[in-house]
């Protein structure tokens, strides 16, 4: 056990499991700034979402501040429940367009759950609120 009440074992769980989801929406929040350069495939997964391409920076700008809030740990907390909110949205997005439940709709809900998992397993804050 770790001064904080946390052990190695869950510590790095945690950072694991954080770290996925971190490398998923910084990829994903700085592709949104170079929507014109993606592959065709790509441009026609983005417009099936019905979201004009000149607001996809703006987009990527809010996730990106959202996730930076996410990996100070002072502020994880906040920033867990900010992207959970956006993660919402894309959830919303791929129903409201009528994509695939368990590939496309869920997919943000799979991506929230490392997000969460992986910060209650790392903060001790968390454990002890919930």
């Amino acid at each position: 056990m770790s001064r904080n009440g946390i052990s190695k074992q869950a510590m790095w769980t945690g950072r694991i499991l954080s770290g996925l989801a971190v490398l998923f929406l910084l990829f994903d929040g700085v592709m949104k700034f170079f929507m014109d350069k993606l592959p065709p495939e790509a441009l026609e997964a983005g417009a099936a979402l019905q979201w004009p391409i000149e607001l996809m920076p703006t987009v990527g700008a809010i996730l990106l501040i959202c996730l930076a809030v996410y990996l100070v740990p002072r502020t994880s907390i906040l920033g867990a429940v900010l992207l959970t909110g956006y993660l919402g949205g894309a959830v919303a997005s791929h129903i409201r367009v009528g994509n695939p439940l368990w590939s496309h709709t869920l997919f943000p809900i799979y991506i929230a759950i490392l997000i969460w998992l992986g910060l209650y397993l790392r903060d001790a804050r968390l454990r002890n609120a919930l």
